[in-house]
């Protein structure tokens, strides 16, 4: 963390207790009390302190103080849009404002040039790739729409993708079926299901991708690193493309990009990193650049051209990004995964599973709600999905929980699964409140 984003955070020590949510904590305290009467939770542990709170750990207290949305209301909607923290926040308007001081003038322009290729090193140390293999997207669908594109795709091809996709990662795929007749292929990926045994099953000569969800959206389910490299083996061995949609990865489950085995990743900001929304990021590795091939290309994808057909393309990731950019916003980006790394993302990882223990534990001691996530790490996430009883409607209850409540929460795909996306910065009361407010209302 540079210095004066570890003084903003810092500054914040002595004043978190100040900073703390009213709103929201009276709310948790009323809904776990009038919850507990009904015997729909168990009883608050002995080490509450204030009406319904337990003490925080005082790391998590001041990342909550940066961060308005996490204390202005019950937010487990990161698996969405994450909440960024003020710094980050700071960071785009002040670029924004230097920026537009100048814009064609070099005294702002180069200051502001430096923001792409210090991001790209920046994005490929944390992650674990070279600076050279790391593009800035705006968007995880952008990163999966240049991989799925990549191709020169033949009527009978195939793709393997899951039934726990995102449409990010299903329309593309739908689009190409229809433009070009390849056939897509889709293995089981509900909890408890064989990862291996769904791929062979489904593996055949025409298979020319796999593309499928390092952290599913809508289960939670989790491919770990050592699965991921054994399958980048096996797909390698019969030269079929391996892409992860890492938008539910980075900040919510440990990410190295070259330890995954993956040709591709594609990722975000604005989730679990806590960054700007627009941004993004794909990786690709070194040895198959010229084999992922552009279909989109413009104004700084090249290294050389010139006016008689003659071009380079830049021998980086760098060559799948054109166009003028919001130059700003990657700022943010940046500042965002250096707040992140300046708390400790091993550190947040941590607190997320113990979180995830904790609402395992809470929903097992309802009578209507079970657990539709995978419960054991290393396959469980911070994206937490649990089953609803029949007759109640996920959509429903996320307009009753967000208007009545101030609960931030998600349906997901299958009709009675319900998202409770835990980042480090909630807190067990706040899911406990959210498993008695669920459990009342499907009661």
């Amino acid at each position: 963390m540079s210095t004066p984003d570890r003084r903003r955070f810092l500054r914040h020590t002595a004043l978190w207790a100040a900073a703390a949510p009213v709103v929201p904590v009276e709310r948790l305290a009323a809904l776990h009390s009038d919850a507990s009467a009904r015997g729909a939770v168990p009883p608050a542990p002995a080490n509450r302190t204030v009406a319904g709170t337990r003490p925080q750990d005082a790391w998590v207290a001041r990342a909550r103080a940066e961060i308005p949305a996490a204390t202005g209301s019950v937010y487990l909607q990161t698996g969405g849009i994450g909440p960024s923290p003020d710094t980050v926040m700071a960071t785009v308007a002040e670029r924004l404002d230097f920026q537009n001081r100048g814009p064609a003038d070099p005294r702002y322009a180069t200051d502001m040039a430096r923001i792409e290729p210090d991001l790209r090193a920046q994005l490929g140390r944390v992650f674990g790739a070279g600076a050279n293999e790391v593009a800035l997207t705006h968007s995880t669908s952008e990163g999966i729409s240049i991989v799925a594109w990549s191709l020169n795709w033949q009527p009978g091809d195939e793709v393997i993708i899951s039934n726990v996709e995102h449409p990010a990662n299903v329309i593309p795929w739908y689009v190409l079926r229809d433009r070009f007749g390849i056939v897509i292929r889709e293995i089981d990926l509900t909890a408890g299901t064989s990862l291996f045994g769904e791929i062979r099953a489904h593996l055949s000569p025409q298979t020319r991708m796999v593309s499928i969800s390092h952290v599913s959206r809508n289960n939670g389910r989790t491919i770990p690193t050592d699965e991921s490299a054994e399958l980048a083996d096996l797909l390698r061995s019969r030269d079929v493309r391996y892409h992860l949609d890492g938008a539910q990865g980075p900040g919510c489950v440990p990410t190295d990009f070259r330890a995954l085995g993956c040709d591709c990743y594609s990722t975000c900001g604005h989730k679990w990193l806590l960054g700007p929304k627009g941004t993004g990021a794909l990786f690709v590795r070194s040895e198959v650049l010229d084999d992922v091939q552009l279909s989109w290309a413009g104004s700084h994808s090249h290294a050389t051209m010139d006016y008689e057909g003659d071009y380079t393309l830049l021998p980086s990731a760098a060559r799948y990004e054109f166009g003028t950019r919001a130059l700003a916003d990657f700022a943010g980006f940046a500042s965002a995964v250096e707040w992140m790394e300046g708390i400790g993302l091993e550190r947040t990882s941590d607190r997320i599973q113990a979180l995830v223990d904790h609402a395992i534990e809470a929903v097992d001691a309802t009578a209507t709600l079970s657990v539709s996530s995978p419960r054991a790490r290393p396959d469980r996430s911070g994206v937490f999905v649990l089953q609803l009883p029949a007759g109640c409607d996920a959509t429903d209850l996320y307009n009753d929980l967000r208007e009545n409540a101030g609960i931030l929460a998600s349906p997901v795909k299958h009709p009675r699964d319900f998202r409770l996306s835990i980042h480090f910065f909630n807190t067990r009361d706040e899911i406990d409140a959210a498993v008695a407010a669920i459990s009342e209302r499907c009661s």
